[in-house]
């Protein structure tokens, strides 16, 4: 039986899904109650769309393991991806009492509630989550209609909500969207806008200078007060545009999206890894370097962009490229190589592995596109983000090289994975 679960866990990781399922199904011969059968079923069941057959093996989990919080969580995501909201927030509160710390639950409960118009309910959740301001907003949503007029539009997680862009949450967990969707790439699991929008406190103080009126120090302050919460999970948003991020082993950060370091981990200059060593050369460019975080503690980041916000991934033994500048944090088993786009001079990092990484992106600014194996896409090389699976990029000399400075007109792709592309590249 471990031979043959390595063998699926081996087809899964190269996304060879149809295979997968055969082992796993013969498996289910042998030993029809096996938990982990049956969580790695679910999972390629939800990986290859077949959503309802993937709730049926939750339930079959959830029978044999009635108290797996994990189950719970699961079978709760599916629900909301399936906009069965009364489900879903049956199947989170059992989540959260079996694990009462388990922050995501709690905020995906919060989106439950609030779908099902259970807005006082919403606002508990959210702040169990430690997501002040959605919780604010869901308050605001269940006064009387008399006190609703100037309310801002609720707005609900990017993780449920914002374009997809990366691997599922986490091991085996199936991941949210609130409508239906042909395709297995998940979103992120925690998404913030650059600027992280105003609260109604800080929007108010701000209208208060603009018209020449004077605002006291305590509420300027407390408008911008961070929520810190007393033991964060692994990574969390604390509003106004700031992620809370855990380190732990080998963890790094670009230097000018952290905000402080709580704790006081040691900060020490990061050096590029090349083929498993790392060299002499700082991990630096364009004046964008990364530190190495040694001794745990918290790191706040915010967006050193603008016009891009953060987002945190999770990486199930995933493999994940992306152009360094997008780059803001990474840590767990993650192993991570220095690289660059074949043929030019485009920065890339390689992730490998189980961990989170945070990267940088506009709104809506990514866009997800399959690639199957027997596909041949040109892609202008200003528009590739990054890719993950196994994909074979190939750069091509531009046609005219005074038009293009880089000297690469496009990249051609290969083999089988995801592509990144952003709708707003630029030549480089």
């Amino acid at each position: 039986m471990a031979t043959r679960l390595r063998r699926t866990s081996e087809l899964i990781s190269a996304q060879r899904l149809p295979e997968a399922e055969v082992e796993l199904l013969a498996a289910q011969g042998v030993s029809p109650s096996d938990l982990r059968v049956l969580r790695l079923l679910a999972l390629v069941r939800f990986k290859l769309g077949r959503i309802s057959e993937a709730r049926q093996v939750y339930r079959q989990a959830a029978e044999v393991a009635v108290d797996d919080p994990t189950i719970r969580l699961n079978l709760g995501l599916i629900a909301l991806k399936l906009e069965s909201f009364e489900e879903a927030a049956r199947e989170l509160e059992a989540a959260v009492r079996l694990r009462p710390d388990d922050r995501r639950a709690w905020s995906y409960l919060g989106y439950a509630y609030a779908r099902n118009g259970q807005h006082a309910h919403a606002a508990t959740a959210f702040r169990r989550a430690g997501q002040h301001e959605l919780a604010a907003e869901m308050e605001r949503a269940s006064a009387p209609v008399s006190q609703q007029a100037d309310s801002a539009a609720v707005e609900y997680p990017a993780e449920l909500l914002g374009p997809e862009a990366s691997r599922a949450a986490a091991r085996g967990e199936a991941t949210p969207r609130p409508l239906p969707r042909s395709d297995d790439t998940p979103v992120p699991l925690f998404g913030t806008g650059a600027d992280g929008g105003m609260s109604t406190a800080m929007s108010a103080g701000m209208s208060a200078m603009m018209s020449g009126e004077m605002t006291t120090l305590t509420d300027f302050t407390t408008a911008r007060l961070l929520s810190l919460p007393a033991a964060a999970s692994q990574v969390s948003s604390l509003g106004q545009g700031v992620l809370c991020f855990s380190a732990t082993a080998d963890t790094h950060v670009r230097e000018s999206a952290l905000l402080v370091a709580l704790g006081g981990p040691s900060l020490s200059s990061a050096r590029r890894r090349t083929r498993g060593h790392l060299s002499g050369q700082s991990l630096a460019a364009d004046g964008a370097r990364f530190l190495r975080v040694e001794g745990g503690g918290e790191l706040l980041l915010s967006s050193p962009e603008r016009e891009r916000g953060l987002v945190a991934m999770s990486l199930d033994r995933d493999v994940f490229y992306v152009q360094e500048d997008r780059v803001v944090a990474w840590g767990d088993e993650v192993v991570w190589e220095s690289g660059s786009v074949p043929g030019s001079h485009i920065a890339l990092l390689q992730f490998r592995g189980t961990g989170r990484v945070v990267i940088l992106a506009g709104s809506g600014e990514l866009v997800a596109v399959r690639i199957a194996e027997g596909d041949r896409f040109a892609v202008p090389s200003a528009r590739l983000a990054g890719w993950l699976g196994r994909v074979v990029v190939q750069g091509h000399p531009a046609a005219v090289a005074e038009t293009t400075p880089a000297g690469l007109h496009h990249v051609t792709c290969e083999g089988e994975g995801v592509l990144l592309l952003s709708k707003h590249g630029e030549h480089r």
